[in-house]
């Protein structure tokens, strides 16, 4: 009974492992280290870290670091051996970095940082299609055992009222490890996050701040083992309390202390307007009533679908409200889709500062409390098991054809798309790019008046109204070579067989999934977990 139990876990280990393998990995460069000069004069200690792992199109590459001390530059080969990044394929500033390998062949990667190349700071990694194959697992430092955290829990990143040792009895008893977040919930303007060094927290000292986030909510990514020590610059504050050290170290987290996880099941993601999105209302009351009998806490996502150019989100006071007047707005988010986080209880207010747009109805105020939602009332998910993340082309991505001018309208064919639905294009970036256009735009393959256009990929689109969607590459000859798609869009969950997703939906905090599976790949893996499953449930019984 013990040889056959054996093997039966060795089955459902061996097919959770031939599951796991149709899906993209994240991968932590460096692992523990991060991306930064190597320690010992070892300019061979990236090509060591990627020697023998087994990069796949989809995989995710995080590049660990302190914004401002390094960057994470894409480069040709002879950039990268003459670490050069005059004439870079793109180049990403803010740590931590998240990189997709969208596409076969060669990758290069350096510090442009003057010096930090020829030091060592360069990594090529080299990805091929399909599924793994060997038996070399990756390096995998996001993983299930990683976690989010809101500082403070409900009360935020605050003063703490008549306790100077709030933040210091909040994170007692935490088990911290590389790859967690913190996120701080706070009002921009009102405060912020500076870490700094020991004595600086010590001192309550911001002179010579490592870093300073001034735009809530932060996300701080712990890249390193060690003490980390944040503090809030805005006079007062620090010695006040308002100052956060955390201890931070490698490995699982052990031990029977739960964390406080700031994304639990009782925080919602709300579509405004849910279908309609944010517009113009023919009815000025519109808004009023998609939040009415709604519950919202802190914590919960507000997001406002929109067309780029078309409208905003202005957050303002309550009589920039009253009044339809942005000109002292909080802040204003002018891209679409924008998320908003509410992170303070209390009335909020949001209108468009598009003229005439906030007096038609185009406002909305909000009540959030704190703590678990309450009552009966069901929130509008727009974020629900039925909605999908879909790679365009799947492992092809999106670039011409070849010999298949139909490739992309087989593609999208028999796929139900819903609103809510997001369409990742996996492309390079200055070979192709994404035009969202009209349906003459769409036959005619003219961008000439687009109604948006993506130039850095990958880029994701969310499909945030029903009907057709037209998207081309403005690249000459690349639409009329067959790099065009439209999708139709409807409202409502899903009634069919499911589609094959480019990525899992709703991935966990501190996860990532896949840009990218082949839907055959897909069906092998899925097959094979069932092969495995019933071998393994044969031997158990």
């Amino acid at each position: 009974m013990g040889g056959k139990s054996t093997m039966a876990a060795l089955l459902v280990i061996l097919a959770a492992n031939l599951l796991q393998s149709t899906y993209g990995r994240t991968y932590t460069v460096g692992d523990s280290t991060g991306w930064g000069i190597p320690a010992n004069n070892n300019d061979d200690f990236y090509d060591d870290w990627a020697d023998n792992k087994d990069f796949l199109v989809g995989d995710v590459l995080v590049f660990n670091f302190t914004n401002g001390q390094h960057n994470v530059v894409e480069v040709t080969e002879a950039g990268y051996d003459a670490c050069n990044a005059a004439n870079p394929v793109s180049t990403v500033s803010t740590g931590p970095a998240r990189i997709t390998l969208n596409r076969t062949g060669e990758y290069y990667f350096i510090c442009g940082i003057p010096g930090h190349c020829s030091a060592g700071q360069k990594l090529n990694v080299e990805v091929r299609n399909g599924n793994t194959t060997g038996g070399v697992t990756p390096s995998t430092p996001v993983t299930p055992t990683t976690t989010t955290y809101t500082v403070g829990d409900s009360t935020g990143w605050r003063v703490p009222t008549n306790n100077d040792d709030f933040y210091e009895d909040w994170a007692d008893n935490k088990h911290f490890v590389v790859g967690d977040v913190l996120v701080f919930n706070f009002t921009t303007g009102q405060h912020n996050v500076a870490e700094v060094t020991e004595d600086a927290y010590d001192d309550c000292n911001t002179a010579n701040a490592i870093s300073t986030l001034t735009t809530g909510p932060a996300r701080i990514t712990l890249n390193k083992t060690g003490d980390h020590y944040f503090i809030c610059s805005v006079p007062g504050h620090c010695s006040a309390g308002q100052k956060l050290k955390v201890e931070v170290r490698t490995g699982n987290t052990t031990g029977g202390v739960a964390p406080s996880p700031p994304v639990t099941p009782s925080t919602t993601t709300f579509t405004v307007g849910d279908s309609t999105g944010w517009r113009v209302p023919t009815n000025d009351d519109f808004y009023e009533d998609w939040a009415d009998h709604k519950h919202f806490v802190v914590g919960d996502v507000l997001v406002f679908n929109f067309t780029t150019g078309q409208h905003n989100v202005a957050e303002v006071t309550e009589d920039g409200y009253d009044d339809c007047n942005a000109a002292n707005a909080i802040s204003t988010l002018t891209t679409g889709p924008a998320r908003i986080t509410l992170n303070k209880t209390g009335d909020n207010y949001f209108i468009c500062s598009v003229p005439g747009h906030c007096s038609a109805g185009q406002k909305l105020k909000v009540e959030v409390r704190t703590g678990n939602t309450t009552g009966g009332v069901a929130p509008s998910p727009p974020v629900t098991p039925s909605t999908t993340t879909f790679t365009v082309g799947d492992s092809t991505g999106w670039r011409v054809p070849t010999n298949n001018d139909d490739f992309y309208e087989d593609w999208a064919d028999h796929k139900d798309f819903v609103v809510g639905d997001v369409l990742v294009f996996n492309f390079t970036t200055g070979q192709h790019n994404v035009a969202e256009v009209t349906e003459d735009g769409y036959d005619d393959c003219n961008a000439a008046n687009a109604i948006s256009t993506l130039t850095t990929g990958p880029a994701r689109i969310t499909l945030n109204r029903t009907g057709d969607h037209y998207f081309i590459c403005s690249i000459p000859g690349h639409c009329s070579a067959g790099q065009k798609l439209k999708v139709e869009v409807r409202n409502g969950n899903r009634t069919s067989t499911s589609p094959t997703p480019g990525t899992p939906s709703a991935a966990a905090p501190g996860t990532s999934s896949s840009p990218g599976t082949n839907s055959a790949s897909s069906h092998v893996a899925t097959l094979s977990l069932v092969f495995f499953m019933s071998i393994a449930m044969t031997l158990f019984c």
